[in-house]
């Protein structure tokens, strides 16, 4: 099959490329534009989780790896819809074309970018495809890993490759925006996303008494034990100095405090290196349909100001504390790191 493109058109696709504000955005931009070339029925992004990652004390990489879809459906759990896609991504090229017909065509295609900031990413392309369309998938996608290493270095943390708060903000919003559209009823009992803010109890003491190089390793350390510890489809993020964010999907309110706890005792029983013991403070609370990112944000800021004040190394669900808390007289002199 010949592909026949203007010069316009071409540079109409590399302009709109370069002109998405974050990965989100630039994902579906570059999906639009695949679908829009000749032979292309069918177009499909996916993130590829634990590939060749070795956590902290850990000799060899863990071998089980995860692909997410994307975007990701918050009301259905894919883990096991498309692991087909890691052998296929094992392959070192970056275009790779399979099922191939009498006439030298292939009726797939997978697009490959790894070696960035975030996980790995696959391209998956069903049509009808000749060796014209798969240069010029080759083309379109060095435009398309470009953007996405520059978006990673923007949207990434420098230290634990989490993504930032810029993506929490983003990522909490689509969120709220979902539940909105679709209201849980019975947050007890029915699936749905709780946010929790973690934060390292009197990190500044590890500053203070050891360095901020080993404060670092903390954060590190921290956030790779999250990484092991959550799912596929939960979302990490690092929010800022020692807090960071978990979004858990497809989960009811004992499931949800169950593993947020389980963390926090994984937390307190590991040994991290010259430091020794840490524990955390995690508060959690539903992401309500009636309820706006900052209010969610603010009820998780009072769920972790009475998780410090009763002690630290607790885990407290807001809606389970909500009248204590705001029955709660003010202290000023609580410390909070």
């Amino acid at each position: 099959m010949t592909i026949d493109l203007s010069v316009q058109q071409v540079f109409s696709w590399a302009a709109s490329l370069t002109e998405q504000p974050d990965y989100q955005a630039l994902t579906h931009q570059f999906l639009d534009i695949l679908l829009e070339i000749p032979g292309v029925k069918k177009a499909a992004a996916y993130e590829i989780y634990n590939r060749s990652r070795k956590k902290t004390g850990e000799a060899v990489a863990p071998c089980e790896q995860l692909v997410r879809r994307f975007p990701l459906d918050f009301t259905r759990d894919e883990s096991n819809d498309h692991n087909d896609l890691i052998n296929i991504l094992d392959n070192e090229t970056s275009v790779i074309p399979k099922m191939p017909d009498a006439n030298g065509r292939f009726r797939q295609v997978f697009l490959s970018i790894k070696n960035t900031k975030g996980p790995d990413r696959a391209i998956a392309l069903d049509g009808l495809f000749g060796p014209d369309t798969i240069e010029l998938f080759h083309q379109l996608l060095s435009i398309f890993r470009n953007q996405v290493i520059l978006h990673d270095s923007k949207e990434r943390d420098v230290l634990t490759k989490l993504p930032n708060r810029q993506s929490f903000d983003t990522r909490l919003l689509q969120a709220c925006e979902h539940y909105l559209k679709h209201p849980v009823t019975d947050k007890n009992h029915q699936k749905s996303s709780w946010i929790a803010l973690l934060d390292i109890d009197h990190f500044k003491r590890v500053n203070d008494d050891f360095g901020h190089l080993y404060g670092d390793e903390v954060l590190l350390t921290f956030s790779q034990l999250m990484e092991k510890c959550f799912r596929y489809n939960d979302f990490l993020f690092r929010f800022g100095g020692e807090e960071f964010v978990v979004i858990l999907n497809l989960t009811d309110m004992n499931d949800a405090e169950n593993t947020f706890d389980r963390f926090r005792e994984t937390v307190a029983n590991y040994h991290f290196p010259t430091v020794g013991r840490i524990t955390v403070s995690i508060d959690i609370t539903h992401i309500d349909s009636m309820c706006m990112p900052t209010t969610l944000l603010d009820r998780a800021d009072k769920a972790l100001y009475y998780a410090k004040e009763n002690g630290r190394n607790k885990t407290v669900i807001y809606e389970n504390t909500e009248t204590l808390i705001k029955n709660a007289s003010a202290n000023d002199n609580i410390e909070l790191f």
